[in-house]
C-alpha cells in the first residue's frame, strides 16, 4: 500500500520533473523505499535489543530471588522462581536447580515427617495427648500414613479417658500391686471409671468390678469432684477436690505398705501429674460414702 502510494505520488510529481522521466522516478523512489526499509528495520531491531536487555534482567533478578529461597531452605518458593525463569528464557540452570530443590524438599519433609513423630510419641509417652495430636496431625500434613492417622485417634480416646474419675477398691498409687494398689488411670480388677455427671444415690452403686466401696480416688487436671453424706446431694460435704488429685482411704494408714504406696515418689510421668503436694488421705473411713451422693464435673 506504501509503496503504492509513493508510485502514485512520483508519477504525479513527473510534470514539475520533466527532465527526470518516468524512469528516474521509479529510481528514486526505490532509493527512497530503501532508505524507509533500512530506518524501520533499525528502529525494530533497537526496540527488540531493549526488549531483550529488559527480559535479561528480569530473568537474572528471578534467578537470583530463587537462589535467595533455596540458601534458606524455602524449597517450594524457590522452584516456583526458577520456572518463572524458564518461562524468560530456556537455560540449563533453572532446569537443574529445580531438581535439587525437589530433592532436598523431600529429605527435609522426611526429617520433619520423623522429628513431629518423634515429639509426638514423647508427649503420648507422658500423657499429653493434646500436644501429641498436634504433632500427629503435623506429621500427616506432610505424609499421609497410617500410624499418625492411627494414633490421633488413640490420643483423643485417651484424652477422653483421662476426663472421667478413676475409683478403686485399693489405693492408688502409680503401680498395680495385688490387693494394695492400682495404677493411676489404668485398667484392672479393681478400678471402674465414671464420667462427668451427677450421681444421686450411691447406696447399692458398683463403684467398682469388685463392687466394694473405694479405697482410692483419682481425679485428673480440670476436673472436680464433690461427695455429699447423703443422697441428692444433701447433707456434709465429704469430699470437694479440683484435679489433679489423688484421695486414699485414711483407714489404711496404718499399714505400711500402704503408706508407702501413697507417698513415695511416682514413676514418670505419673510423678509429674500427681505429685506428693496433690496426694491427700480421706475424711473419715471411704466405707461410709456408699450413703450419700456425688458429682463430677469438668472446670474449664
Amino acid at each position: 500500500m506504501r509503496k503504492s502510494l509513493l508510485v502514485f505520488i512520483l508519477l504525479a510529481s513527473t510534470s514539475a520533473f520533466g527532465q527526470i522521466g518516468v524512469q528516474g522516478a521509479f529510481q528514486i523512489f526505490d532509493a527512497v523505499y530503501t532508505l524507509g526499509r533500512e530506518v524501520v528495520q533499525a528502529a525494530e531491531f533497537k526496540k527488540s535489543k531493549k526488549e531483550q536487555q529488559a527480559n535479561e534482567a528480569e530473568y537474572m533478578t528471578t534467578i537470583q530471588r530463587a537462589d535467595s529461597f533455596f540458601v534458606v531452605q524455602k524449597y517450594p518458593q524457590a522452584i516456583e522462581q526458577y520456572n518463572r525463569a524458564l518461562e524468560l528464557r530456556r537455560d540449563e540452570y533453572p532446569i537443574e536447580q529445580i531438581n535439587r530443590s525437589n530433592t532436598e524438599l523431600t529429605r527435609l519433609n522426611n526429617q520433619n515427617f520423623e522429628r513431629n513423630l518423634d515429639t509426638a510419641d514423647a508427649h503420648y509417652t507422658n500423657l499429653k495427648y493434646t500436644e501429641a495430636i498436634r504433632y500427629y496431625s503435623a506429621a500427616l500434613e506432610i505424609r499421609d500414613e497410617e500410624y499418625p492417622r492411627a494414633r490421633i485417634e488413640q490420643a483423643e480416646a485417651r484424652r477422653e479417658f483421662w476426663k472421667t474419675v478413676h475409683f478403686s477398691s485399693v489405693l492408688i498409687s502409680d503401680s498395680s500391686i495385688t490387693a494394695i494398689s492400682s495404677q493411676a488411670f489404668s485398667t484392672d480388677s479393681y478400678s471402674n471409671f465414671l464420667p462427668k455427671g451427677q450421681y444421686p444415690v450411691l447406696n447399692g452403686f458398683s463403684w467398682g468390678p469388685s463392687n466394694q466401696t473405694p479405697n482410692g480416688i483419682a481425679v485428673p487436671s480440670n476436673v472436680r469432684l464433690v461427695i455429699y453424706s447423703e443422697p441428692y446431694f444433701k447433707g456434709k460435704v465429704l469430699a470437694d477436690v479440683l484435679g489433679p488429685a489423688i484421695i486414699n482411704n485414711s483407714s489404711k494408714k496404718s499399714n505400711n505398705a500402704s503408706l508407702i504406696a501413697h507417698s513415695k515418689t511416682f514413676g514418670l510421668p505419673l510423678q509429674t501429674i500427681f505429685p506428693q503436694t496433690v496426694r491427700i488421705w480421706s475424711t473419715g473411713d471411704m466405707k461410709d460414702w456408699y450413703k450419700g451422693s456425688m458429682e463430677i464435673s469438668e472446670v474449664k
